[in-house]
């Protein structure tokens, strides 16, 4: 029997007050820039690099950001899922950089080649099989570090069966999204408001089912929308208010012609950045990086941060941000400063 025992608040207390003081230093300590010559060296002998995680000593505590390659289906590899792929209680947004193939997510196809995107649903079962000659390519990112901080993450793999937690129970528990799976409803007897908001409770975890099962998967990027915006030309990507069942992450892409900049603000969430094409400077805070293809930079919260093309195409930058999460919170809060000259 575990058994804890009451102590003074004095000195707990202190350390709530003195938290925010310290969070700003540990923001300020944080890595920004990840090289992206050393992503691709590491590529070479190995099937993904992570790129910003806390475990790597930053101070993002929602999301992360990795790369991984997947060989072509016809070669036998015993690393490779066959069947289900795996599951996790994380969002995830997936982007192709190259190759051509499809995913089976929760049971449905979706075919994709380079630059399109991938959101997947959370606790879905899903799988890559990469169909051209060349390895594919993706940059993925996920709100595992969230949902390992509020003791939620679950992550369920083919190759892993060992650590199964629910897929093992039986077919319903196979096939869910819901971990532990959903009862329909509670009986609400009608005579009370604490019995119909208690049924509520009960009937959430069964209509998120229906949520996420009923939210948009797949984005093709030849369809991406760019328009101005006070921080240059966005496309939003993933994002709750355009069909997506995204509760905590969100994505777009900025684009800045050469010798443009974009606008400069700062926000309270965490946001990672993914150069995708071009080359440039970013300015983040009082510091300044050079960037080119393949760098990532994790932008400190509430960290002023602005982008400048010095090349002669057009700079592309993927942005994820757990915005929606702050928002759900009530807890967003963006301060606009310089605006782009597009």
């Amino acid at each position: 029997m575990s058994i804890s025992h009451p102590v003074p608040n004095d000195k707990l207390y202190l350390e709530q007050v003195k938290y925010g003081k310290d969070e700003q230093q540990r923001r300020k300590e944080s890595p920004i820039f990840v090289s992206g010559d050393e992503v691709a060296k590491l590529l070479e002998t190995n099937r993904g690099v992570y790129m910003v995680d806390p475990r790597l000593g930053f101070n993002n505590r929602t999301h992360r950001l990795f790369v991984s390659k997947h060989v072509p289906t016809e070669t036998q590899d015993q690393l490779q899922w066959k069947t289900l792929g795996h599951r996790h209680t994380v969002e995830a947004v997936i982007h192709w950089l190259a190759g051509k193939g499809y995913s089976i997510v929760d049971g449905v196809r979706y075919d994709w080649e380079a630059g399109d995107f991938i959101n997947v649903p959370v606790f879905a079962w899903h799988r890559h099989v990469a169909l051209s000659k060349e390895p594919a390519l993706h940059v993925a990112s996920t709100t595992g570090p969230l949902y390992m901080g509020i003791g939620q993450a679950v992550y369920e793999d083919e190759r892993y069966p060992e650590y199964w937690i629910y897929a093992q129970q039986g077919e319903d528990a196979l096939r869910t999204l819901i971990p532990g799976g959903a009862v329909m409803e509670a009986e609400d007897d009608g005579h009370s408001e604490a019995s119909r908001l208690y049924a509520e409770q009960v009937a959430f975890a069964y209509n998120e089912e229906h949520r996420r099962r009923a939210g948009r998967v797949l984005v093709k990027g030849s369809e991406l929308k760019f328009e101005s915006t006070a921080m240059g030309n966005l496309a939003y990507v993933v994002d709750s208010r355009l069909g997506f069942h995204a509760k905590a992450l969100a994505t777009v892409v900025a684009e800045i012609p050469p010798g443009k900049r974009s606008g400069a603000h700062r926000h309270l969430y965490d946001e990672i950045d993914y150069v995708l094409a071009g080359s440039g400077r970013c300015i983040v805070d009082d510091q300044s990086f050079e960037i080119k293809k393949g760098d990532t930079l994790a932008i400190p919260v509430f960290a002023w941060h602005q982008y400048f093309n010095t090349g002669d195409a057009p700079l592309r930058i993927l942005a994820h941000s757990t915005r929606p999460m702050l928002e759900n919170l009530g807890l967003v809060l963006t301060h606009q400063g310089e605006h782009a000259d597009h």
